[in-house]
């Protein structure tokens, strides 16, 4: 809630702007997503029957596993208003990519079975020749994408120079996408939504009267995981889907 209060206040110190001279403009950037390890938490949602060699996975034992990812892309376009007191605020349009680079740590009822054979999970008959399950989700494949619309609010530093700091912050509601394939075979495919939050700070450099550059770090989090349901198993993942993007872009005035 402390992270709630403290992002809609710093957006809420846009409201008095508008006594002041306002300049509109649009802005479009692109750069590096970096994504945070997703440390994936869920449970069954049924029972799942004994076989011959398995026992029953009662419902609601707890499911979890680490997820670890590639450096991704992300793009996003923005529409805004500038004042002269220094405040920023927009409407800003985001999207990122990134593929999976490892699972690993899968536990199941508290128990990692990394170690096991792959058939615990697939509900086969045991073999010499299969792999274990450690071995077929350190394989990774599959990605994780966002989209997201948010309310951001920007404090200028040394407005009217000719490289101008900045510090902002916005919250907004954002579309996760999740597809886990480890070693080719289906794990996931699902979407979720939910609010979300981020923090900014960079650098505007003014190349015209009109027009700057500008470098912006942002760090992103949804409130919740995306509640993800597994096509493998019968379950449903928490996936964790924050982290943090590099990017460059052009902000023009209109």
């Amino acid at each position: 809630m402390r992270k709630t209060a403290l992002i809609a206040s710093f957006v809420a110190l846009a409201a008095p702007a508008s006594a002041f001279a306002a300049e509109p403009y649009v802005a479009i950037s692109g750069g590096v997503a970096l994504p945070g390890d997703s440390m994936n938490e869920g449970a069954f949602d049924v029972t799942v029957p004994a076989t011959p060699d398995w026992g029953a996975i009662p419902a609601d034992t707890s499911l979890e596993w680490k997820t670890e990812f590639d450096t991704g892309y992300a793009i996003s376009g923005q529409i805004g208003m500038r004042y002269s007191n220094g405040l920023r605020t927009e409407l800003d349009l985001s999207y990122t990519s990134a593929d999976v680079d490892t699972h690993s740590g899968l536990a199941a009822g508290g128990a990692v079975i990394d170690g096991v054979d792959v058939a615990v999970l697939t509900r086969g008959a045991p073999g010499a020749a299969n792999p274990t399950v450690g071995a077929v989700i350190a394989d990774g494949q599959g990605r994780v994408k966002t989209l997201g619309a948010f309310v951001n609010g920007f404090y200028d530093f040394n407005v009217g120079g000719g490289i101008s700091p900045f510090v902002g912050a916005g919250i907004g509601y954002q579309q996760v996408d999740v597809v886990f394939r480890p070693s080719g075979v289906l794990v996931a495919d699902d979407k979720d939504s939910g609010f979300a939050w981020q923090l900014m700070a960079g650098a505007n450099v003014s190349v015209s009267e009109s027009a700057e550059i500008f470098l912006q770090y942002t760090y992103r989090e949804s409130f919740d995981r995306a509640d993800i349901e597994l096509t493998l198993l019968p379950a449903t993942l928490g996936v964790e889907s924050g982290g943090s993007a590099l990017a460059a872009g052009v902000r023009f005035s209109l």
